[in-house]
C-alpha cells in the first residue's frame, strides 16, 4: 500500500508538471499564433498539430515490439525524456539569442525541435501507460488521472494569465514573449521527468520479442477478434476530425471576431477550466460507469465547439457584442475533450489489454490513431481554399458522427475475451 501511494504521488506529479508545461507551448493557442506570426500560412499552422499528433503516435507500434523483452521499462522513458523534454527550452534560448529575427531559420528550428520532442514521446507514451497500469490498481486509476487533470488545469489558469501578459501589448514583444513561454515549458517538462524518477516499477516477467511475421499476425488478430478495441479505435478516428479546426479557433477569434492578441491567455485559461471540469467529473465517471461514458461526454463537448464557432461566424457576433464572451466556450470544450482523451480513450485502451499485452494494445491504438494527423493538415488546406464557414461545418458534421458512434461502445467489465490464435500467443 505504501509503494502504491508513492507511485500515485510520483505519477500525479509527473503528469501534472508535464501538463502545465505543455500549456506554455499549447498547440491550440500559443503555437498556432507563433507560426502564424512567422509565416502567415494556414497550412503550416495545421502542420504544427499534425506533427504533435503524428510524431508521437505513429512509431508506438514499433516501440511496443521493441520494448517487449524489457523486464523494466521505466529507464526507457527516462532516457527518451532526457532528449525530448528540453526541446522547448532550447527553442526559447535560441529565440532570446536572436534567432527570432530570421523567420525562416526560426521556423525551421521550431519544426525540428517540435518534431524531435514528440517523436521521442512515442517511447514515453508506451512506457508511461504500461508502468501506470502495473503501479496503480484499476480501481484507483480514475482518481489518479482525474486528480492530475484537476491540478494541472488549476495551475494552468495561472499560466494562462502569464501568457496573456507576455503576449499582450504590455509584454516584451516578439520574440521575447515566446522565448519566455518556451523556456518555462521546457523547464516544467524537465521537472516532470524528475518526478518520474520516484516511481517504483513493479516487476513483471519479460515477454520475448516476436518475429515480425508473428507480431503482424497478432496485431491482425487483435483488430479482427477484439470487437471492443476495434470500436474504441473507430470512435477515436472519427472524433479525431475535430482536428480540422483545432488550430484555427484562436486565429478565428483574433483575426475575424476581433479579440485582441492578449486574449490568447484568456483562451488558454478557459481551456484549462474545461480540463478542470473533466478532471473533477470524468475521473469519477470512469470508475463508476466506465470509460465508454467518459468518451460519450467528451465527444458531445467536442461537437459543441465547431457548432458554436459557426454560430458566431454566421450570426455576425464579435468580441464587442454583449454575448461575445460565449466564444470562450469553444476552448472550454476543447479542454474537456483533450483531457478526456487521457481519461477516456487512452485509459480505455489500457483497460482492454490482457496482462502482458498492454504495450502492444497501447502501441497499436496510438499508432493507428496517428491517422488523426490528417485532419489538421487537411483543415489548413480547406481553409486556404475555402472559408472558415466550410471548415467549421465539416468539423461539426464529423464531430457529431463521432459522438453518435460512441453510443455503441460497451463497458470493459464483463466483456468477452478477445479471440487470439493459440499459436500466436505461444510464440510470445
Amino acid at each position: 500500500m505504501q509503494v502504491t501511494r508513492r507511485n500515485a504521488l510520483a505519477l500525479f506529479g509527473e503528469a501534472t508538471l508535464f501538463g502545465v508545461g505543455i500549456v506554455f507551448a499549447g498547440f491550440t493557442t500559443v503555437l498556432p499564433e507563433f507560426v502564424n506570426h512567422l509565416t502567415g500560412s494556414a497550412v503550416l499552422v495545421g502542420l504544427v498539430i499534425a506533427l504533435a499528433e503524428g510524431a508521437w503516435r505513429v512509431p508506438q507500434l514499433a516501440v511496443a515490439r521493441w520494448l517487449l523483452p524489457a523486464g523494466r521499462k521505466k529507464p526507457w522513458l527516462t532516457r527518451a525524456g532526457l532528449v525530448a523534454r528540453p526541446a522547448y527550452l532550447v527553442l526559447g534560448i535560441a529565440l532570446w539569442l536572436g534567432v527570432g529575427s530570421r523567420p525562416t531559420l526560426a521556423l525551421g528550428l521550431f519544426l525540428f525541435l517540435h518534431a524531435v520532442m514528440f517523436l521521442f514521446l512515442s517511447v514515453d507514451s508506451v512506457v508511461w501507460w504500461d508502468v501506470f497500469a502495473k503501479a496503480i490498481p484499476r480501481e484507483r486509476r480514475g482518481r489518479v488521472l482525474g486528480a492530475s487533470t484537476v491540478a494541472r488545469s488549476v495551475l494552468a489558469v495561472g499560466a494562462g494569465v502569464l501568457i496573456a501578459r507576455l503576449l499582450g501589448e504590455g509584454g516584451p514583444g516578439f520574440p521575447f514573449g515566446y522565448a519566455a513561454l518556451f523556456a518555462m515549458a521546457g523547464g516544467l517538462l524537465l521537472l516532470s521527468l524528475l518526478s518520474w524518477t520516484w516511481v517504483v516499477e513493479p516487476q513483471e516477467p519479460p515477454v520475448p520479442k516476436p518475429d515480425l511475421k508473428s507480431y503482424s499476425r497478432q496485431l491482425g488478430d487483435i483488430l479482427r477478434g477484439d470487437r471492443s478495441f476495434r470500436s474504441l479505435l473507430l470512435v477515436r478516428l472519427v472524433s479525431g476530425f475535430e482536428g480540422l479546426a483545432l488550430g484555427f479557433y484562436a486565429l478565428l477569434g483574433t483575426q475575424v471576431l476581433g479579440f485582441p492578441p492578449a486574449y490568447l491567455g484568456v483562451f488558454a485559461a478557459v481551456q484549462t477550466v474545461g480540463g478542470i471540469v473533466a478532471g473533477l467529473g470524468l475521473g469519477a465517471l470512469s470508475e463508476r460507469a466506465g470509460t465508454h461514458r467518459v468518451i460519450q461526454v467528451a465527444t458531445a463537448a467536442s461537437a459543441s465547439a465547431p457548432i458554436l464557432a459557426l454560430v458566431f461566424l454566421l450570426s455576425g457576433l464579435t468580441a464587442d457584442h454583449a454575448l461575445g464572451f460565449l466564444y470562450t466556450w469553444v476552448f472550454a470544450a476543447v479542454g474537456l475533450f483533450l483531457s478526456a482523451n487521457f481519461i477516456g480513450f487512452a485509459n480505455g485502451a489500457v483497460e482492454l489489454a490482457p496482462t502482458g499485452q498492454r504495450g502492444i494494445y497501447v502501441g497499436l491504438f496510438s499508432t493507428l490513431s496517428g491517422l488523426t494527423i490528417i485532419p489538421p493538415l487537411l483543415g489548413g488546406w480547406i481553409l486556404s481554399q475555402t472559408s472558415y464557414t466550410t471548415l467549421l461545418a465539416l468539423t461539426a458534421a464529423m464531430a457529431l458522427l463521432g459522438h453518435l458512434m460512441s453510443w455503441r461502445l460497451q463497458p470493459v467489465a464483463g466483456r468477452a475475451a478477445p479471440r487470439v490464435r493459440p499459436d500466436v500467443t505461444a510464440s510470445l
